[in-house]
């Protein structure tokens, strides 16, 4: 059973390209799909590499103004 499907399916596609038609349209098909990934796909950006004038914050910097293990409120947790 799936010889015969395989079997089948290898006529239809040598019969498809053999077909003119078929190979021109199969062409201006290939033709749309790439203008529609070039025209509305969007775009990937990546993220531009911090810049050596830039100083790239520590972790210690970006919490020196934070109180940790204090308890600001009443409450005990």
């Amino acid at each position: 059973m799936l010889w015969d499907t395989l079997k089948r399916v290898n006529q239809l596609r040598q019969a498809a390209m053999s077909d003119p038609e078929f190979i021109k349209l199969a062409q201006e098909h290939e033709e749309t799909l790439q203008l529609v990934e070039q025209n509305f796909e969007p775009k990937r950006f990546r993220r531009a590499a911090p810049s050596k004038s830039k100083k790239v914050k520590a972790l210690a910097d970006i919490y020196e103004q934070a109180a940790f293990g204090e308890n600001l409120s009443d409450h005990e947790h």
